[in-house]
């Protein structure tokens, strides 16, 4: 289904490429992400033989390029890359021996979308829009990272092999001029169709010894929204 989604998005980029006016568009965007819930992005806690772990999604943000290419003064194509930074801290809890600690890493992932678009003109200026499409994400590296203040918890979190693919959707509205250029603001979902990645945590004191056989994880889930905002530069 995934294979004939993106065939279908291709197919229709080159059947209407020569029909269209012979126009892209270069822009720039960055976009802050904010945890849903609603997608299961936001704080996931799981409890295992007396310790608990919250993993949660701090500030994270992205930002990369747009190519847009007019098929027409309704239907647009877009593609780029971006470059995406996901923050998370992790916190483990045992009330019985007396633990509490926190670690921080960071997702770093690029990603190269493809959507699909279509306007309506609402003013001289103004147009809304929406997209839906998919991208091809691949996370740079596994991550280790250790509590600044107690170093015997720990985390290793391992990238999903071959990188993930992800559904895409997007509603928004953009200021149009000639000569500055265009200014768009929206908002985004990004949806993996199933887990990035998984987080194991560790803690060994000595005396203490939680996960040594690596058989406890989280799901670092990956669904998002973010506030887009972009500029593309005049024709």
């Amino acid at each position: 289904m995934k294979n004939k989604l993106l065939m279908f998005f291709i197919l229709t980029y080159c059947i209407n490429l020569k029909a269209q006016e012979n126009k892209t568009t270069f822009g720039l965007q960055y976009k802050p992400i904010i945890p849903a819930a609603y997608f299961n992005s936001s704080e996931i806690t799981k409890d295992s033989n007396g310790y608990k772990f919250n993993l949660n999604p701090k500030y994270s943000n992205s930002f990369g390029m747009i190519l847009r290419q007019k098929i027409n003064n309704t239907f647009s194509i877009e593609s780029g890359i971006n470059y995406i930074q996901r923050n998370y801290q992790l916190k483990i809890i045992n009330n019985v021996i007396n633990i509490e600690a926190e670690t921080f890493f960071g997702i770093r992932t690029y990603e190269v979308p493809l959507q699909f678009l279509i306007y309506v003109r609402a003013s001289k200026h103004w147009h809304l829009n929406v997209a839906f499409g998919i991208s091809h994400n691949v996370l740079t590296s596994d991550i280790k990272s250790y509590a600044k203040e107690n170093t015997y918890f720990f985390q290793n979190t391992y990238r999903k092999n071959g990188g993930y693919r992800a559904l895409l959707a997007n509603v928004g509205m953009e200021y149009r001029t000639n000569k500055k250029g265009y200014y768009y603001i929206g908002t985004s979902l990004h949806r993996p169709w199933r887990e990035i990645a998984r987080s194991y945590p560790e803690y060994n004191d000595g005396e203490h010894i939680f996960n040594n056989e690596s058989n406890f994880f989280l799901e670092v889930i990956g669904s998002f929204i973010t506030i887009d905002l972009r500029y593309f530069f005049a024709e």
